[in-house]
């Protein structure tokens, strides 16, 4: 029987690179901020290693985050979306019964469900075992 990857362990898992292409291609949207990553993790020209609930996000921008505070990481996206007039890319979980679905993303947000469960990656190394939940691509897209 296989296994899925314990949450409470680690939670700073990357975003697999084909993920974050297939978010681009599909949304049409070249994030130059990545709001959740480090100089070795990020996948766009910017990035805040630190406090990122705490800045600014002025430019168009992805957001793989922490999984242990999602909740506030999905309203601060998309406040900063409405705030900043900007496009925004988030990989989440897609647990859709959640209050933040249904606050923050239902009629605010294009979704792509992503099939099957994604293999993080660690390191720059794809995860053993899949995520525990399937995922999902979120965008905010901003007003032309």
């Amino acid at each position: 029987m296989g296994g899925v990857y314990n949450l409470a362990k680690k939670d700073d898992w990357e975003t697999p690179p084909d993920i974050f292409s297939l978010a681009c291609d599909y949304f049409h949207v070249d994030p130059l901020l990545d709001v959740c990553a480090t100089g070795q993790t990020t996948k766009c020209k910017y990035h805040y290693e630190t406090d990122g609930l705490e800045k600014n996000f002025d430019f168009d921008f992805f957001c793989n985050p922490p999984y242990s505070d999602v909740k506030h990481w999905i309203r601060k996206c998309y406040l900063e979306h409405v705030k900043h007039n900007v496009s925004g890319i988030m990989l989440i979980f897609n647990k859709t019964d959640t209050a933040a679905w249904h606050d923050y993303i239902f009629g605010k947000a294009e979704i792509l469900f992503l099939r099957g469960r994604l293999h993080f990656w660690n390191n720059g190394i794809p995860s053993k075992n899949p995520s525990p939940h399937g995922s999902a691509l979120i965008c905010y897209r901003k007003k032309i």
